[in-house]
């Protein structure tokens, strides 16, 4: 998969931050400088640095995108020293997460949905918390919206059909119901369990809006499949698409259905 484009995924910045202020808000860190949090998809490093000034502890953000990594790099190169001795960025991939008691806070935003089997993922957060630690995990669930129920329309007829070789939006292809994370969880071990959906409303000026907004995210599965000169005429096609869906080629609201999961390890 081609690499992620830091600027582009902040176009819109200020929505994307409405579910981590969710998550922020529920958080409670009482252990002071003894906090050992960990970013699973930290992109470009700001949730990490905010969660070690919040916590007074220490971050570690971890990404497999070498433009995200880099660009943590120079946000952690710009912070004052005593909080930069506390951040700390890696390139290395979720699946891969494995750690010992070591953590009390796993946090993740908008990652999760692009990798399969979060069994095995959240079975590598229980074993990576210390008692009492938490997660706070946030996955796009989006899949009946218009747009993305109008890309999987689009994507399953001709001419785009043989092109794209089963692509999918990672929210349909890996996002599971919030009863099925509870049982997951309840398996493993964890308590204090919360799984919910929550829905944003983000004005928009277009459709053309809601197409550069997926660009960032949900049309990466099916841009990669197909050459860099049908690019344009994808999106042109989607673009058309969606003011006939959404009914106007002017403002709208683009509602954006989130999972969110909490729980804890138990402190025994």
């Amino acid at each position: 998969m081609a690499d992620w484009e830091p600027e582009l995924y902040h176009r819109f910045r200020r929505y994307r931050a409405e579910p981590v202020e969710l998550i922020f808000a529920r958080l409670r860190f009482a252990r002071g400088a003894e906090e050992r949090i960990v970013d699973l998809g930290c992109g470009t490093g700001e949730h990490a640095t905010e969660l070690a000034r919040r916590s007074g502890g220490h971050a570690r953000g971890v990404d497999s995108s070498p433009a995200m990594i880099e660009k943590a790099d120079e946000l952690r190169a710009q912070l004052a020293p005593e909080l930069r001795a506390r951040v700390a960025f890696a390139r290395e991939d979720i699946r891969n997460f494995s750690a010992s008691g070591e953590y009390t806070t796993i946090f993740s935003n908008a990652a999760l949905q692009w990798i399969g089997d979060h069994r095995a993922i959240l079975k590598a957060c229980f074993e990576a918390l210390a008692p009492g630690g938490e997660i706070a995990i946030q996955m796009p669930a989006n899949e009946h919206e218009t747009a993305q129920a109008t890309i999987a329309a689009m994507a399953a007829e001709a001419p785009w059909r043989d092109r794209l070789d089963g692509a999918a939006t990672p929210s349909r292809e890996n996002v599971a119901p919030p009863e099925i994370y509870r049982e997951i969880l309840i398996g493993l071990g964890f308590a204090a369990i919360d799984c919910f959906y929550h829905t944003f409303a983000h004005p928009m000026g277009a459709p053309a809006e809601v197409v550069e907004w997926s660009r960032a995210t949900a049309l990466r599965p099916f841009l990669n499949r197909l050459p860099v000169e049908a690019h344009e005429e994808f999106v042109s096609d989607l673009r058309r698409r969606l003011e006939t869906a959404y009914g106007t080629s002017g403002p709208l609201t683009f509602n954006f259905r989130r999972l969110f999961i909490f729980a804890r390890r138990p402190a025994i």
